[in-house]
Order: C-alpha cells, then structure tokens, then sequence
C-alpha cells in the first residue's frame, strides 16, 4: 500500500499531486517486467508498491550516485537502474548467498542491457560498505535491504552518513523489523516517512 506519507515527502519537496501521480504511472512497465520475471515467486523481494514508491524517488531525484546493500533478485536493483540516469553511479553489495527459495541466481530478474552500468561488489556491507564509501565523495541515496537486525542497520547507517550531503536521502526496506531506523532519525534529527508497505525514507 502507498502510505500518505509518500504524499506528505513530495508535498514538502515542493513537488505537486499530479506530478507525483504521473511518477508512479512511469513506474508501470517496470513493475509489469520485474513481475513477469518473478512470477508468483517469493524471492524476499521489495513488493509492487515499494517499487513504485523506489521509482518515483529515484526518478524525481535524480541520484549521481547510489549504493544498495542486498540486491537478492534485482527487483529494487532494476529499479533504480530504470529511474537513474545511464551516467549514475550504481553500486550493489551482496555476499551472493542462497535467498528466497534459493532456486535462483543473485539479480536473475535485471535486464541484461542494464548490468553493464551495475558495479556489484560481493560481500557483506560490514566487509565492504566502508572500502566502497573510501572512492566515492558523496552518496545521494543510500538504500538498505540486507541484514536488518538491529547491529547491522546501525553500523550501515553510520557508515555511510559521512558522505551524505544535506540533500541524500537514506531508504530501508523492512524498517519496522527494528527499533535502528527510527532510532537512528531521532538521532540526526531527521524526518522518517513511512512510504509503501515497510518501507523508508529518511530525510533532513
């Protein structure tokens, strides 16, 4: 379910109802590829309406730059890569272990024309997040869909804030398994908007 909240993050960007409508109907032919990839599988993936919410973001944003930890199927990873700009800096950390129903391959759902602008780095984010963060000079948005325990969030948040600038934009999928999200927004004072389903954007 899209949650008013989504509404609410792009009225105080300035941006209109309309537009924001117009964002998510974009996201249609995405949603209708991913799932005829996916069929009635269940891959841990982000739901349909956290791919619309995902897309809108990314597509009215307009990242240079964006790091996801876990990628799983590719379904939130197609996304950002169909929103982003082909110059965008895409990057997936994932230890390509077994997921969902471990029948298939890590980002089996991302479209062969799109995996040459993915860097994909594997390992955990506790092994890689702060190598990756050492070439990067700032990160406009930074997605969690990895080990949601509440260590584990904690540690990819603080490690990544140093390079968010005052306009990046923090997503995290299953936010509502742990207290870390909403922790970690009272901390840096930041708004949390709870957009589609059990998923995230904090913002300053």
């Amino acid at each position: 379910m899209i949650n008013q909240d989504f509404w609410t993050f792009f009225n105080k960007q300035g941006v209109s109802k309309e537009r924001a409508e117009g964002l998510l109907r974009e996201s249609k032919r995405i949603v209708d590829y991913e799932r005829s990839m996916i069929g009635r599988g269940r891959y841990w993936q982000i739901s349909k309406d956290e791919v619309r919410t995902m897309y809108a973001v990314m597509k009215f944003r307009n990242p240079s730059t964006v790091i996801e930890t876990g990628m799983g199927p590719g379904v939130s990873t197609t996304t950002i890569l169909s929103a982003v700009d082909n110059e965008a800096v895409v990057i997936s950390i994932d230890p390509d272990i077994p997921y969902g129903k471990g029948d298939k391959e890590l980002g089996f759902v991302i479209p062969e024309g799109m995996k040459s602008r993915l860097h994909y780095v594997k390992g955990t984010s506790r092994e890689m997040l702060a190598e990756v963060l050492k070439s990067l000079k700032s990160v406009d948005i930074f997605f969690h869909d990895s080990d949601h325990t509440y260590d584990n969030i904690m540690f990819e948040l603080n490690t990544v804030w140093p390079k968010l600038s005052s306009s990046s934009l923090i997503l995290i999928d299953n936010y509502d398994w742990t207290e870390a999200p909403v922790d970690f927004a009272n901390e840096k004072r930041l708004s949390l908007f709870n957009i589609a389903d059990d998923l995230a954007l904090l913002s300053r």
